[in-house]
């Protein structure tokens, strides 16, 4: 039994307040879906997936560790003109990292995110009678999250996040279907969640931006 890595192993502890905001979170995603749901005469559901071509990570505790991501969205579009409307959706989040083989710490790290999406989209640009430009722009709010590392000698978890992402896309719109290039950031940090590098605890979180393809109908 080795007892250094006994007392350098940091307990998962319930943090009441991190709980709390977790549940507000939950609710306010709940409620404001009901809100879309009550105006279903004027609301579209839309699904998008994203397939990014060029990714920039830096995930804190792996900075020599390339981070592997995808992502579903949904959302519920209310029109507030006949050109504008406004988005309020739903991002799962999902992640994964590994140390390098020649690594004697030996970590890998799944990462899961719900966010509640914000934004707003404009198609006043007609091409053709059925083919318009899309402009999109929304923030992501992280309300709840899981995340665990594991490693030769020691892990951790977490259920509790805080963070901020944000999406710009342009593209085309014909009908319902889109096809749009997107930017998008994330900073996603996950409570109590650590790696021990040479005998020192470091936080683990998550900075990345990417450029890619979405399809949505």
């Amino acid at each position: 039994f080795k007892t250094h890595e006994y007392f350098n192993k940091k307990p998962n502890r319930l943090n009441p307040r991190s709980f709390m905001n977790a549940k507000l979170k939950k609710s306010i995603l709940v409620i404001c879906l009901l809100c879309f749901a009550t105006q279903a005469w004027a609301v579209r559901a839309k699904i998008r997936f994203l397939f990014p071509v060029s990714t920039k990570s830096v995930t804190d505790g792996f900075e020599d560790s390339e981070l592997k991501t995808s992502e579903f969205v949904l959302a519920f579009l209310m029109p507030i003109s006949r050109n504008t409307q406004l988005n309020l959706g739903y991002s799962y989040f999902n992640a994964r990292i590994e140390d390098p083989a020649d690594s004697s710490e030996g970590y890998k790290g799944v990462f899961r995110a719900h966010l509640l999406e914000l934004g707003a989209g404009y198609t006043g640009f007609e091409l053709t009678r059925n083919i318009s430009l899309l402009f999109e722009a929304s923030v992501r709010i992280p309300v709840s999250g899981q995340a665990e590392v594991k490693g030769n000698q020691d892990s951790s978890e977490a259920s509790s996040i805080s963070g901020m992402g944000y999406f710009f896309g342009s593209g085309i719109a014909y009908g319902n279907m889109e096809v749009l290039l997107f930017y998008q950031r994330r900073n996603l940090s996950f409570d109590d969640l650590t790696v021990l590098r040479n005998g020192k605890r470091q936080d683990v979180a998550l900075h990345s931006t990417e450029y890619g393809i979405g399809l949505g109908y």
